[in-house]
């Protein structure tokens, strides 16, 4: 009998001990005084386990170091190119336009707010990113010379014999041309008038209009070939370039302009970046047409894209470790999960061995009470 109840109480007593660590759920209080034991364990210590296992997790499983060293391994690296070639191949082939892709998430109005948004954050970029240049960087105080490539004296002549050449067949073209064909008659016609008397009535009846004009225009052609139009054109064109090279660019600008640089370099940027058309063009491209032609060759990039995109991740995986506070994020699942489900987990996993320590302690009584039945009859005879 005392084997019996020795082995009963020693199973009820590791049951119960067991039950203790998930049992009660909540504090109990008696006359307002809390009854001890009270809640379990795990409910009494659920904050601290949580903190324990985010740290744990965060300082020795889940390291910076250790995941970058699972990123550099090839297999990891072969996973990211098959995913890679995946999405490639599936998004340039898709028959479908772009519209048509955002209308699975987003309503028309809603993906027309997002390109007016968008456009408007372009916008703002450009002009922000102008003013970086054009303030922060010195663009707008550099000379013309220092923004020209290689720019020196034998540039300088051959760009002032360019000049000379183009002002030259300008001319020519001009002089040919009915317009400067019309010019000529008028220079004509008022040098005669400007002449009057008896001499500009003579030579009004003697000359003939067109073959004087004729000869004009072959004496400026003629002229325009000779070596002092040249030397002239080119002494002018010299004197400006020079003028030119010890402007800075925001006086060029605004000499053109005539207005301040910075402003009308944004307006004009704006009005021919016209972001929101074009937004609403690529809205209106197929992906197979965009994206189709370019398939073998982002193909043939994957790899690399893969490399170094697994190699940005692990040099900067102590920074994206701290930043997204994995300690933090345990701790904080951990508060939000369920205690009881916590112990159908436990239970799940420990319930052989639970079953287990409960029988040892029916064992253990029982042995216990074999002894107290070996020995008590022995006390009492001495």
């Amino acid at each position: 009998m005392n084997i019996a109840v020795a082995g009963f109480v020693g199973g009820v007593t590791n049951h119960l001990a067991i039950k203790m660590l998930f049992h009660p759920r909540r504090e109990w209080r008696l006359f307002g005084i809390r009854v001890p034991f009270t809640p379990g364990l795990i409910p009494k210590r659920k904050d601290e386990i949580g903190r324990s296992l985010g740290k744990v997790v965060g300082e020795y499983l889940v390291t910076a170091h250790g995941l970058s060293q699972m990123l550099q391994k090839p297999e990891t690296k072969a996973r990211l190119e098959q995913a890679l070639g995946r999405i490639v191949t599936d998004w340039t082939g898709r028959e479908i336009t772009v519209r048509e892709l955002l209308a699975k998430w987003l309503t028309p109005e809603k993906a027309d707010e997002w390109i007016s948004r968008l456009a408007g954050w372009l916008r703002e970029r450009t002009g922000r990113g102008i003013e970086w240049l054009w303030l922060e960087k010195g663009l707008g105080d550099m000379k013309l010379s220092e923004l020209l490539p290689d720019w020196s004296e034998e540039k300088r002549e051959r760009f002032v014999e360019w000049g000379v050449d183009l002002l030259i067949e300008e001319i020519r073209k001009e002089l040919m041309s009915p317009n400067g064909e019309h010019m000529l008659r008028q220079m004509t016609n008022q040098f005669m008038g400007q002449t009057g008397g008896f001499l500009g009535a003579l030579a009004g009846m003697f000359m003939d209009e067109s073959k004087t004009v004729e000869k004009i225009r072959a004496a400026l052609l003629q002229q325009l070939e000779s070596a002092n139009v040249r030397i002239t054109l080119g002494h002018f064109i010299r004197k400006k370039v020079e003028q030119f090279e010890d402007m800075s660019l925001s006086v060029v600008l605004e000499a053109a302009a005539k207005e301040e640089s910075l402003p009308f370099l944004k307006e004009k940027a704006q009005s021919l970046l016209r972001f929101e058309d074009w937004l609403h063009k690529l809205g209106e491209a197929r992906l197979d047409e965009a994206l189709g032609r370019y398939r073998e060759t982002l193909l043939e990039y994957t790899p690399e894209v893969a490399e170094r995109l697994l190699a940005l991740l692990a040099n900067h995986m102590e920074r994206i470790i701290e930043a997204i506070e994995l300690p933090k994020i345990v701790e904080g699942q951990i508060a939000r999960f369920p205690i009881e489900r916590v112990e159908e987990i436990i239970l799940g996993v420990s319930g052989k061995e639970f079953r287990a320590i409960t029988w040892l302690g029916v064992l253990l009584g029982g042995i216990i009470g074999l002894i107290q039945s070996l020995l008590l009859p022995l006390f009492n005879s001495m």
